[in-house]
Protein backbone atom coordinates (compact mmCIF):
# COMPACT_ATOMS: atom_id res chain seq x y z
CA UNK A 1 0.00 0.00 0.00
CA UNK A 2 1.33 3.40 -0.92
CA UNK A 3 1.88 6.28 1.44
CA UNK A 4 -1.38 8.23 1.52
CA UNK A 5 -1.67 11.94 2.06
CA UNK A 6 -4.50 13.37 4.11
CA UNK A 7 -6.13 14.85 0.99
CA UNK A 8 -5.92 11.52 -0.85
CA UNK A 9 -7.53 9.75 2.09
CA UNK A 10 -10.29 12.37 2.27
CA UNK A 11 -10.98 12.00 -1.45
CA UNK A 12 -11.10 8.21 -1.18
CA UNK A 13 -13.40 8.45 1.83
CA UNK A 14 -15.77 10.70 -0.14
CA UNK A 15 -15.70 8.28 -3.06
CA UNK A 16 -16.83 5.46 -0.80
CA UNK A 17 -19.29 7.70 1.01
CA UNK A 18 -21.07 8.34 -2.29
CA UNK A 19 -21.22 4.57 -2.76
CA UNK A 20 -22.30 4.11 0.87
CA UNK A 21 -25.98 4.80 0.25
CA UNK A 22 -28.29 1.99 -0.92
CA UNK A 23 -30.42 4.34 -3.03
CA UNK A 24 -27.40 5.69 -4.89
CA UNK A 25 -26.11 2.15 -5.40
CA UNK A 26 -29.48 1.13 -6.86
CA UNK A 27 -29.46 4.14 -9.22
CA UNK A 28 -25.97 3.24 -10.41
CA UNK A 29 -27.03 -0.37 -10.85
CA UNK A 30 -29.99 0.70 -13.00
CA UNK A 31 -27.78 2.99 -15.08
CA UNK A 32 -25.40 0.11 -15.76
CA UNK A 33 -28.25 -1.19 -17.94
CA UNK A 34 -28.21 1.98 -20.03
CA UNK A 35 -29.51 5.52 -20.07
CA UNK A 36 -32.60 6.35 -18.01
CA UNK A 37 -34.88 9.33 -17.38
CA UNK A 38 -35.93 10.25 -13.86
CA UNK A 39 -39.32 8.56 -14.11
CA UNK A 40 -37.62 5.26 -14.98
CA UNK A 41 -35.29 5.62 -12.00
CA UNK A 42 -38.20 6.46 -9.70
CA UNK A 43 -39.97 3.29 -10.81
CA UNK A 44 -36.82 1.17 -10.62
CA UNK A 45 -35.79 2.36 -7.17
CA UNK A 46 -39.30 2.65 -5.75
CA UNK A 47 -38.76 5.97 -4.02
CA UNK A 48 -40.33 9.41 -4.56
CA UNK A 49 -39.07 11.66 -7.34
CA UNK A 50 -37.68 14.36 -5.01
CA UNK A 51 -35.52 11.79 -3.22
CA UNK A 52 -34.23 10.35 -6.50
CA UNK A 53 -33.46 13.86 -7.77
CA UNK A 54 -31.49 14.64 -4.61
CA UNK A 55 -29.39 11.50 -5.06
CA UNK A 56 -28.90 12.25 -8.76
CA UNK A 57 -27.65 15.73 -7.87
CA UNK A 58 -25.03 14.15 -5.59
CA UNK A 59 -24.04 11.60 -8.21
CA UNK A 60 -23.78 14.29 -10.91
CA UNK A 61 -21.76 16.68 -8.77
CA UNK A 62 -19.28 13.94 -7.86
CA UNK A 63 -18.95 12.72 -11.46
CA UNK A 64 -20.57 9.31 -11.07
CA UNK A 65 -23.35 10.14 -13.56
CA UNK A 66 -23.75 12.52 -16.48
CA UNK A 67 -26.95 14.14 -17.66
CA UNK A 68 -28.12 15.40 -21.02
CA UNK A 69 -31.27 17.38 -21.74
CA UNK A 70 -33.29 15.92 -24.61
CA UNK A 71 -36.33 18.07 -25.20
CA UNK A 72 -38.31 18.18 -21.97
CA UNK A 73 -36.51 15.24 -20.39
CA UNK A 74 -33.10 14.83 -18.82
CA UNK A 75 -31.40 11.55 -19.63
CA UNK A 76 -28.93 10.11 -17.14
CA UNK A 77 -26.05 7.74 -17.85
CA UNK A 78 -23.00 6.51 -15.99
CA UNK A 79 -20.26 9.11 -16.03
CA UNK A 80 -17.59 6.99 -14.41
CA UNK A 81 -16.22 3.80 -15.89
CA UNK A 82 -15.07 0.82 -13.90
CA UNK A 83 -17.87 0.75 -11.35
CA UNK A 84 -18.90 -2.72 -12.45
CA UNK A 85 -15.39 -3.97 -11.59
CA UNK A 86 -15.49 -2.25 -8.19
CA UNK A 87 -18.87 -3.84 -7.44
CA UNK A 88 -17.67 -7.31 -8.47
CA UNK A 89 -14.56 -6.97 -6.30
CA UNK A 90 -16.69 -5.70 -3.41
CA UNK A 91 -18.98 -8.74 -3.72
CA UNK A 92 -15.96 -11.00 -3.54
CA UNK A 93 -14.32 -9.09 -0.68
CA UNK A 94 -17.42 -8.90 1.49
CA UNK A 95 -18.36 -12.56 1.15
CA UNK A 96 -16.36 -13.78 4.17
CA UNK A 97 -17.68 -10.97 6.37
CA UNK A 98 -21.24 -10.67 5.03
CA UNK A 99 -22.86 -11.72 8.33
CA UNK A 100 -20.89 -9.17 10.34
CA UNK A 101 -21.74 -6.43 7.85
CA UNK A 102 -25.42 -7.34 7.86
CA UNK A 103 -25.60 -7.02 11.63
CA UNK A 104 -23.27 -4.03 12.07
CA UNK A 105 -24.86 -1.10 13.90
CA UNK A 106 -21.71 0.96 14.37
CA UNK A 107 -21.46 2.61 10.93
CA UNK A 108 -24.74 4.50 10.82
CA UNK A 109 -28.48 4.03 10.57
CA UNK A 110 -30.00 0.75 9.61
CA UNK A 111 -30.81 1.29 5.94
CA UNK A 112 -32.42 -2.04 5.21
Amino acid sequence: MSVATASNLATKARFFRVLGDPTRLRILDLLEGGEKVVSELVTGVGQPQPRISTHLACLRHCGFVAAERRGKEVVYRLGLGGLDQIFRQADSALEPIAEQLASCTRIGPDWV
